[in-house]
């Protein structure tokens, strides 16, 4: 069902493309966090061994020297819970935390635990609900190699709590192995919240396999948080290998975990191959850079007609959509100016063109041409 590995392995491209994700992240997370509340938390729930066999930081000790880089409020207490249930990996990670405890200030607290990821969180959960009180601002990164021990149902009720946000690694090539085997109903029942995955045994292809899963994880994660974002890791045969998926209530933090994504991957396909990084060459159809035809192509089906202004079509480029403002002004309202088919409506006085401040209203039309 998952991944047979010894207590230590070696760090594969893609993991360590997606702990630059979650450093990424982690460190626009904490100091925004850590300035409105006097605690905040990170979870790692299948925190592994702490190192790989060429000696790489594993996640528990790349957050730790993350937060370590940061200068915030001394009072702010981050809290770090590391979950493992795998009892030599999570001996050897008591060993390398031992080592790293002494560099640490006294707000900068962790714990490590022997258990399996949803049996620690059910009883955390559970005992807050007995206290009806509300878990501090979570971070919780959950990196399973199989697909057992992550229920969707756990995943909601971290959910519940404000301020958690959750990045959650997705094993779909685990997954697709055994999706057609009865045995594991129950089991994909539990990790979907939902038995629509059998849809996905009917479908004829693995493109559309994959995207159905994959499509089907992120609407429940849609009806537990606001805003969800997947990315796609390809392993050496050229085969998904896993997702992961962020949730998250706050625009923010959406904003600033595509900004991670958009880093790893800068063509905005938001995917990163074992393959092309070992050949160094394009073997995959992937395009080299941001395709911003498709972005404009999207806000002409949304708001050809429309008047809107500025700073609301930035948030819907970072909610609706792959891209980030600052894809925005150049690369598409520029050309648009240019050629007619945006108008500005409404600008502060003395507005330069191909400048859009704050309460510029623009209006989107295709332009009309007419015969001489």
């Amino acid at each position: 069902m998952s991944k047979q590995l010894g207590t230590i392995w070696p760090l594969e491209p893609h993991t360590a493309k997606k702990h630059e994700i979650l450093k990424r992240y982690f460190d626009a997370w904490l100091p925004i966090l850590a300035t409105t509340n006097g605690r905040v938390v990170y979870i790692d729930g299948f925190a592994g061994p702490g190192v790989y066999s060429g000696g790489e930081d594993g996640s528990p000790v790349i957050v730790l020297k993350a937060a370590l880089g940061h200068k915030y409020k001394p009072a702010t207490e981050l809290c770090c819970l590391f979950v493992e249930a795998d009892l030599k990996r999570y001996e050897r990670l008591g060993s390398v935390l031992t080592g790293l405890k002494p560099t640490l200030p006294k707000n900068i607290k962790f714990e490590a635990v022997h258990k399996t990821f949803d049996e620690e969180m059910t009883r955390i959960l559970d005992d807050f609900d007995r206290k009806r009180q509300s878990l501090a601002p979570t971070l919780a990164f959950i990196d399973p190699f199989g697909f057992k021990h992550t229920p969707f149902k756990t995943i909601a009720r971290l959910m519940e709590h404000p301020k958690c946000e959750i990045l959650f690694t997705f094993m779909y090539e685990e997954i697709n192995r055994f999706l057609s085997l009865s045995d594991y109903s129950d089991t994909f029942d539990d990790l979907f919240g939902c038995s629509d995955w059998r849809e996905a045994l009917e479908l004829s292809t693995p493109e559309d396999k994959v995207a159905g899963l994959r499509d089907l994880y992120l609407r429940q994660l849609q009806t537990v948080g606001n805003y969800a974002r997947s990315f796609q890791m390809i392993n050496m045969g050229n085969r998904v290998d896993y997702f992961l998926f962020f949730v998250t209530d706050n625009p923010l933090g959406l904003q600033r975990m595509k900004e991670s994504m958009w880093k790893v991957d800068s063509t905005g396909e938001f995917q990163f191959s074992d393959l092309t990084d070992a050949s160094r060459q394009c073997l995959l159809a992937f395009a080299s850079s941001p395709n911003f035809d498709s972005l404009r192509e999207m806000i002409v089906a949304a708001f050809d007609g429309v008047e809107i202004e500025i700073s609301t079509l930035e948030q819907w480029v970072v909610t609706d959509t792959p891209y980030l403002p600052k894809h925005l002004r150049k690369p598409i309202l520029e050309p648009m100016e240019d050629d007619g088919s945006l108008t500005i409506v409404a600008a502060k006085p003395g507005r330069r063109r191909h400048t859009y401040p704050a309460g510029t209203v623009l209006k989107f039309a295709t332009p009309t041409f007419q015969l001489s």
